[in-house]
């Protein structure tokens, strides 16, 4: 087939995992959001209870993360991404009419599970649609989708709370999920050789990562699951990822309770300012992925452990912000983006496909995102329970967050000079 029909596939598959995967994040992120009015609503919950919603979400995630990667193996993202998607609205839908926790603890658990067949089977598919040359940037440019997914999702969400009612930000996105999941499955196609084309992906026939043993061309499942756990540079990036996630999620789940809180905002207001979060996250997520294949000879690791450094001393600044000056918070949550993005994008994506056998790349994703997904969970009720602690005081929190962004950085610096199989030093 010619070369620009190809090219023609390659800008629809890139489109089509983009707006899926974003739309994931309006049936995510809109908790968020909708956690303030929540809790003026439920008078006898707490910080730390409330925070229980997204941890469990975070576990189920975490589980849902291992399990769909290995199952992504098999089953591709064309048939995994489109019953998630469904499951997401539904899951979405039930919650926007329940008034019960135990309820929200059990559908916002299954919407974890479910929403966890995502970024696993985005970063496969989109690798078997690209050449190594420009994995970083392709992935960086790709994972734009989660970042201004989670803007969207954080306007709609207040935009719905402040007129309509926290159960429309709920509702609402579970109806725009519906024609998404519908074009994913009609349009998508897994590899290039679904659609009539020759291979695309250019180091499958290269060895194993460091830490895996060799192995046949097309391993089984069992192979698959051995060579990932395993693998000893997989566990550093995974445990990297786990500090690092820590932080990210405990800003995606309370900068818009620290903008209402600390900065008198109203929840409308709140959503406004923290969404410079992932709005500036994005260019820091490009901007990364651009270094990484162009200044450090496609390694990821320096990248990372740079920008992790510069997060810490982020987060402690935070700690100068007088209560109320909330455009200075506003700067240092788009500094905070920007530095949390770049290392989120290459730990959870380039990086994984990179140091991974080359036919596991969903499972090595979801092994990373598993641990990543962990991390996350302290991110919900570790960040209530800890804020109760301290009277409502955000101290104690940005002080941790500094200190987890620390831990990973050092992580990234064991692996310093990790690159992808066929790659020149």
């Amino acid at each position: 087939m010619p070369a620009r029909d190809l090219k023609h596939w390659q800008v629809r598959i890139f489109t089509l995992l983009w707006t899926s995967y974003a739309s994931y994040y309006l049936c995510r992120m809109n908790f968020a959001v909708a956690q303030p009015e929540m809790l003026k609503e439920f008078t006898g919950w707490s910080a730390a209870q409330v925070g229980w919603i997204p941890s469990i979400y975070a576990a189920f995630y975490a589980a849902g993360q291992f399990l769909n990667g290995q199952l992504g193996e098999r089953f591709g993202a064309r048939r995994m991404m489109t019953m998630a998607m469904l499951t997401a609205a539904a899951t979405n839908l039930a919650f926007s009419f329940t008034s019960s926790f135990p309820a929200m603890l059990g559908l916002w658990a299954l919407n974890g599970f479910a929403q966890s067949a995502g970024w696993p089977l985005v970063v496969k598919t989109i690798s078997n649609w690209t050449t190594v040359r420009r994995r970083g940037t392709v992935i960086g440019l790709i994972s734009t989708c989660y970042q201004i997914g989670n803007v969207v999702s954080w306007l709609l969400a207040g935009y719905l709370c402040q007129v309509v009612g926290w159960r429309a930000a709920f509702w609402v996105p579970a109806a725009i999920m519906l024609p998404v999941a519908a074009a994913f499955v009609l349009f998508v196609r897994n590899e290039p050789g679904d659609a009539g084309f020759p291979p695309v992906r250019d180091d499958l026939g290269a060895p194993p990562a460091p830490g895996a043993a060799a192995e046949l061309s097309s391993p089984s499942a069992g192979q698959i699951l051995r060579m990932t756990l395993t693998s000893r540079i997989l566990w550093i990036l995974g445990i990297g990822y786990f500090c690092m996630n820590s932080v990210r999620y405990a800003f995606m789940n309370w900068a818009v309770q620290y903008m209402t809180d600390f900065h008198g905002q109203d929840i409308k207001g709140g959503a406004f300012m923290a969404v410079a979060l992932p709005l500036i996250g994005s260019v820091g997520a490009i901007s990364a992925g651009w270094a990484s294949d162009s200044l450090f000879g496609k390694r990821r690791a320096p990248v990372c452990a740079l920008m992790l450094f510069a997060l810490s001393g982020v987060c402690v600044a935070f700690l100068a912000i007088p209560k109320g000056e909330w455009l200075a918070a506003t700067a240092l949550l788009g500094a905070a983006g920007f530095l949390l993005y770049g290392p989120d994008m290459l730990m959870s994506g380039a990086a994984t496909v990179d140091l991974a056998h080359p036919r596991a790349a969903a499972a090595a994703t979801g092994f990373t995102m598993c641990l990543g997904a962990t991390g996350a969970i302290f991110s919900g009720a570790g960040v209530g329970a800890l804020k109760d602690a301290m009277q409502g005081q955000w101290t104690a929190v940005f002080l941790v967050l500094a200190g987890l962004a620390v831990l990973s950085a050092l992580l990234m610096v064991s692996i310093w000079n990790a690159r992808p199989k066929g790659a020149k030093a």
